[in-house]
């Protein structure tokens, strides 16, 4: 039997101190994202009144996983997962502050969003399949939809909920203040993870080079006979989702004439939603099923859309955007639980890296196309081709789910 490399301590209180380090670091890190999130777009704004070149700004955050992924994977699986996180948030913080004194100076162009939402999305790439490589060996796998929805949960409430508001009002107040503070919670989530037991990095019985390892998740992903086939719907699916995202400021600052502190508001709104689904996703999968709650989930998120694309004020707006987060925050812990069931611990990181180079690096060419479609037509127009093609992956998702048992393994009793 393949160990789990699970170190919890003794004498845990709920999912024990050493998830608790692992939460904690999340979510300040995650604080920051949020202000950044809500900054970008909204200087790319104030730089160009292009559709596409804002859309940009999204592309860039997605292209490194189309270019760097399979050898962050690796990295992951190879290195002491506690260490890779807090080294790269180290960087990261260096990264964000210079954003922030070019900010400053005024000397800040659009290319230099670009580079920074790219080198970011570098760092995403170590951490977020690192922490979520360490949950299994943190907790039991009984507590997997647990622990990924309380992680994800204070994503949501420090990404957008907080950070958003957060980070647009403090653009309004100094356009520069949003990056350091982002640089400033990156530097303090490191005071978190270095908590965080120091589990052995994982030597395959045979040496091998990064480039055999990376062949091997990725090989091991496209010849499952179901994660594969997920990895390619989703990628599917966040292609048209993409648009909602991409075209969401031009969305609420040009096409409804709203401010920057809407938009931020606009974001915090989706939090509330999406941290509703993450909370309530646990029991809802036990009450009626994994595969209900994701095509269910993926279905409502494309339904929704169509309506986001017609909104016509930015108080309709904010409802719908709540609406459509709420499948977003089901789908999100129970689809992560997943794959951490099925797949052996030391592949997590690469399995992981693999599956979002399509999910994400769809992403890429949605919103460069999304954005050049809002181009030459209009916003809502671009949103409303998206949701159809996040609808038509939902009914995929049905094709693919159906008569499949997903239900973990039901306990004997004692």
């Amino acid at each position: 039997m393949v160990s789990t490399g699970r170190v919890r301590p003794r004498h845990d209180r709920g999912l024990g101190r050493d998830f608790r380090s692992l939460w904690f670091g999340s979510g300040v890190s995650n604080m920051g994202d949020g202000l950044r999130i809500a900054a970008l777009p909204l200087h790319a704004v104030s730089l160009t009144d292009s559709p596409f070149e804002v859309a940009a700004v999204t592309t860039a955050q997605f292209v490194p996983w189309l270019v760097f992924a399979p050898v962050g994977g690796a990295v992951v699986d190879r290195s002491r997962r506690r260490e890779t996180i807090m080294w790269t948030q180290g960087w990261r913080a260096l990264v964000m502050l210079l954003l922030g004194i070019a900010v400053l100076a005024d000397a800040a162009a659009l290319w230099h969003l670009y580079v920074v939402g790219a080198l970011t999305t570098v760092g995403e790439i170590l951490v977020d399949p690192a922490v979520g490589a360490m949950v299994p060996a943190l907790v039991d796998h009984d507590d997997l939809e647990a622990a990924n929805s309380r992680i994800l949960g204070t994503e949501i409430v420090t990404n957008e909920f907080a950070g958003g508001p957060l980070g647009s009002a403090a653009y309004t107040l100094a356009p520069w203040l949003p990056f350091v503070g982002d640089a400033l919670t990156y530097g303090a989530s490191i005071l978190w993870f270095r908590r965080l037991p120091r589990v052995p990095a994982y030597r395959p019985e045979v040496a091998s080079r990064l480039r055999t390892e990376i062949a091997d998740g990725a090989r091991w992903l496209w010849r499952h006979d179901f994660l594969g086939k997920l990895a390619v719907v989703m990628g599917i699916a966040n292609f048209g989702a993409v648009a909602s995202m991409a075209l969401l400021v031009l969305l609420v600052t040009d096409v409804l004439a709203g401010s920057d502190i809407a938009f931020g508001m606009i974001l915090a709104v989706g939090a509330v939603g999406a941290f509703i689904g993450a909370a309530t996703a646990t029991r809802l999968a036990v009450r009626i099923g994994r595969r209900t709650v994701l095509v269910g989930a993926l279905l409502a998120e494309a339904i929704v859309m169509f309506f986001v694309a017609a909104a016509p004020s930015i108080p309709a707006l904010a409802l719908l955007w709540l609406l459509m987060a709420i499948p977003t925050g089901l789908w999100m812990p129970v689809s992560r639980a997943l794959q951490q069931r099925i797949t052996p611990n030391h592949l997590l990181g690469r399995v992981n890296t693999t599956t979002r180079v399509l999910t994400r690096g769809s992403m890429v060419f949605g919103s460069l196309a999304m954005g050049a479609l809002a181009t030459v037509t209009n916003v809502r127009l671009a949103i409303v081709t998206g949701a159809a093609i996040d609808l038509a992956a939902g009914v995929m998702l049905w094709l693919l789910l159906r008569g499949r048992d997903i239900e973990p393994p039901v306990k004997a009793a004692a």
